[in-house]
């Protein structure tokens, strides 16, 4: 009986660890992809992304509730993966919706790529992997901007540098 129960339990162990593999593998997957002026692209995992220098801070936004913490790393280091200067890019969502950013209305802001929401991944349920996203507080007028709210777009899977 003993032998049968460990049978289960091994059996049990290496199933739900075949199953759990992909997601493990996933999060190593591509999840951004950075495309240059001239075209050239290159595909950035999220372990790529971490270990870039990050930013955090607490904000409220016109599509939450409250105010929360944000973490990720500046826009600016993210091209620099691609482009040493980039004067506009083009955020584009995983369903297709995209906005031009001009990077200079943003100059002395920390403009990030939010990873993360309160310590937590952001997920596609909460506008990730990845949002475009700059301290709301801290910035009123500025975030009262219609174009300003157009840049800052969640589900982030491209970036292309325009110039």
């Amino acid at each position: 009986m003993q032998t049968r129960t460990i049978t289960r339990w091994l059996a049990t162990t290496v199933l739900l660890g075949g199953l759990m593999a992909p997601w493990a593998q996933a999060s190593e997957a591509t999840i951004l992809t950075l495309v240059a002026p001239d075209g050239s692209s290159k595909s950035l995992k999220r372990s790529e992304l971490e270990a870039l220098p990050q930013v955090s801070f607490e904000t409220g936004t016109p599509w939450t509730q409250g105010r929360h913490g944000y973490r990720g790393p500046l826009l600016r280091d993210v091209i620099r993966q691609i482009s040493p200067k980039a004067g506009r890019v083009n955020a584009v969502a995983l369903n297709n919706y995209s906005h031009e950013v001009r990077l200079s209305d943003y100059e002395g802001y920390p403009l990030i790529l939010a990873m993360s929401e309160d310590g937590k991944p952001l997920t596609r349920r909460n506008k990730g992997p990845f949002w475009l996203l700059f301290p709301f507080s801290s910035a009123p007028k500025l975030a009262e901007d219609p174009n300003v709210q157009a840049s800052m777009v969640w589900q982030v899977v491209r970036i292309e540098v325009l110039d």
